[in-house]
């Protein structure tokens, strides 16, 4: 897995996030209670891609059936997500967010237990 110069860290403001896609996949950093954290921007419900205004009182609300996940862990938290948000690694380096982008394996496994039988 590879690490990718993501944003300068300034573009992202408490209570905020960017997505920006690599390889296909789509990953948000957001600033909750002043700490950056990474994700693959899918939620794990109906693998909706999540978008930049998600962000909400510490909250990812996805945009499709309004899944709520917690900002600083990922967790789901109302709606019928049965898994977290799939954490990546994250590093801040000279004034810049770095993010160790995940394996395609890791996103092909997000689609597919999305389209089980029942949530599809």
């Amino acid at each position: 897995m590879e690490w990718v110069r993501f944003a300068k860290e300034a573009v992202i403001p408490e209570g905020s996030a960017r997505i920006k896609f690599f390889g296909g996949s789509p990953i948000m950093v957001l600033r909750s209670g002043g700490k950056l954290y990474a994700y693959i921007a899918l939620c794990s419900h109906k693998y909706y891609v999540l978008c930049e205004r998600s962000v909400k009182d510490d909250k990812i609300v996805c945009p499709g059936h309004g899944e709520i996940f917690i900002a600083s862990t990922g967790e789901p938290t109302q709606g019928k997500a049965r898994s977290g948000l799939v954490r990546l690694d994250l590093e801040v380096r000279d004034g810049y967010v770095y993010v160790k982008l995940p394996s395609r394996d890791i996103v092909e496994s997000i689609a597919s237990e999305s389209l089980v039988e029942g949530q599809a």
